[in-house]
């Protein structure tokens, strides 16, 4: 995409953490450049990849940036190229933004300034200011960091369409569906009761991260061991003794669908009892989970009415692509 000069703009500050690297200009970028001016006039990094750091500091958009650091989930690549014809001087910069190494989008952008000599330290700054400016508003119109664009980037599914969960579950009504940050943790959509705050109860729904031929058995287990895990660690961390009323086991609704069941019991001398029941299924290429805060005698029958109602989005390109990957 391409972006003629623009005013800086402001934007909301954006929490994830991002990394930032200088590159090399991409084939699109030089032909850019040299579309309007001799490509021999073409200067890579004619403005000093650090103006573009201090550029990203000062604008105050990011509130975890970490400048040629890696660890981060989301990766701004930097390359620019400057060209003078004499008169009028003209800086051009492409912004390149990863997750997890897989490209989600790409913005080019120019700045023009009176200048006949090379970019010296302090217009380089300023013009690297002009460029930055011009992506965080392609940044704010675009939603680029919101998951709902990396998920439709990464083609994983689109659950906002073809999700479907009731709006009621017994005395529980739906407050609201989210996507996660992640597109292979999926989605979650939360059930509150009209009179007890505590009670809740959340689905989530989330891609198999293994090949589909997996014994279903063993695979939905699996997510009730890692539910046991955290439980154990939470548990530890707060000084409680855990107790299972419900181990882990086959469950079955309405003679035809099966899943698995886990209930927990977290308790003290000092703190009313905490319960949490999770139910998993398999549908389609999905997981869904079903978690509840109370214990399975009051959960089994909602689960048994809520797992009849939900339909999920079919294998996603994404997914597609991933596990043609784990078949190799």
């Amino acid at each position: 995409m391409f972006c003629s000069q623009a005013k800086a703009t402001a934007i909301s500050p954006i929490h994830t953490p991002l990394s930032v690297y200088s590159s090399y200009p991409s084939d699109l970028l030089e032909t850019t450049c040299a579309e309007q001016f001799k490509k021999e006039n073409c200067k890579d990094d004619a403005v000093s990849p650090n103006a573009f750091v201090l550029a990203l500091k000062n604008s105050d958009a990011f509130v975890s940036l970490h400048p040629f650091n890696e660890g981060s989930d989301y990766e701004l690549l930097i390359a620019n190229v400057g060209t003078s014809d004499g008169s009028m001087q003209s800086q051009y910069a492409e912004f390149t933004i990863q997750w997890r190494g897989l490209e989600l989008d790409s913005f080019i952008t120019a700045s023009q300034t009176q200048n006949e000599a090379d970019v010296n330290i302090e217009e380089g700054r300023a013009i690297a200011e002009v460029l930055v400016s011009q992506w965080l508003k392609h940044v704010e119109q675009s939603a680029l960091f919101s998951s709902r664009f990396l998920f439709n980037a990464l083609e994983a599914s689109n659950y906002e369409n073809s999700l479907q969960v009731p709006e009621t579950v017994g005395e529980f009504t739906k407050l609201d569906t989210q996507l996660y940050a992640d597109p292979f943790s999926g989605v979650i959509t939360r059930y509150t009761h009209p009179t007890f705050e505590d009670a809740l109860l959340d689905v989530s729904v989330y891609p198999i991260l293994e090949p589909l031929n997996t014994e279903v058995d063993a695979l939905l287990n699996k997510q009730l061991d890692d539910d046991l895990e955290k439980a154990n660690s939470v548990a530890n961390m707060q000084h409680l003794t855990l107790s299972l009323p419900n181990p882990a086991s086959p469950y079955f609704v309405n003679g035809e669908i099966t899943g698995w069941r886990l209930g927990l019991k977290a308790e003290s001398d000092s703190t009313p009892t905490i319960y949490a029941s999770t139910y998993v299924f398999r549908r389609e290429d999905k997981i869904i989970k079903v978690a509840t805060t109370f214990p399975t005698d009051y959960s089994d029958k909602l689960v048994n009415e809520l797992i009849t109602r939900v339909e999920v989005p079919k294998e996603s390109t994404l997914m597609k692509n991933v596990r043609s990957l784990l078949e190799e």
